[in-house]
């Protein structure tokens, strides 16, 4: 395997972990008494990530998820969209896309969250999956990029002039 595939793959493999680590808590907590603990250091996992409002939390078991709905959203489309990143673009020579695709990415997000913060409109977790999903499954066609390059440059001999000039490709 080469090393950008094993990179992708790197990712592929986090990405599932962290949408299952999002996961397990509630059904922890669900599950068995005993185990209360253990789902209760997840959740504190993923404190410093997510404000984790029961109100604005998806559920399982009647237990909420580890994030947010807009954080699950975001996290289960950067899965989604990691698993679809190889479908259509070429893992072994990866383009960067344009920056500006992430601005635009993110603009549905900014214009729920801005509105609804000074009362212009009601944010609700539909526009919240929606928002977050957008946003998540662009990502992968940005960050996989730039890591499968920083890699190659940290485990190869070629100089960053070498490797991948074309389409914008950084740098870094």
């Amino acid at each position: 395997m080469n090393l950008q595939r094993l990179t992708y793959l790197v990712i592929a493999i986090g990405a599932a972990l962290w949408c299952a680590l999002i996961l397990l808590p509630p059904v922890i907590a669900a599950s068995a008494d005993s185990m209360v603990d253990t789902a209760a250091l997840l959740y504190a996992l993923f404190r410093p990530v997510c404000h984790q409002m029961d109100a604005r939390s998806l559920t399982v078991f009647g237990e909420p998820l580890a994030v947010c709905t807009r954080c699950s959203a975001i996290y289960g489309a950067f899965f989604v969209g990691t698993l679809l990143y190889p479908l259509l673009r070429s893992v072994d020579k990866p383009v960067m896309p344009p920056r500006w695709l992430l601005l635009v990415a993110l603009l549905p997000m900014l214009v729920d969250v801005l509105p609804g913060m000074i009362g212009i409109h009601d944010v609700s977790t539909a526009t919240r999956l929606v928002t977050g999903a957008i946003f998540g499954v662009v990502l992968p066609f940005v960050i996989l990029p730039a890591a499968i390059e920083g890699v190659g440059q940290l485990f190869t001999r070629s100089t960053p002039s070498t490797v991948h000039q074309k389409k914008g490709m950084s740098d870094a």
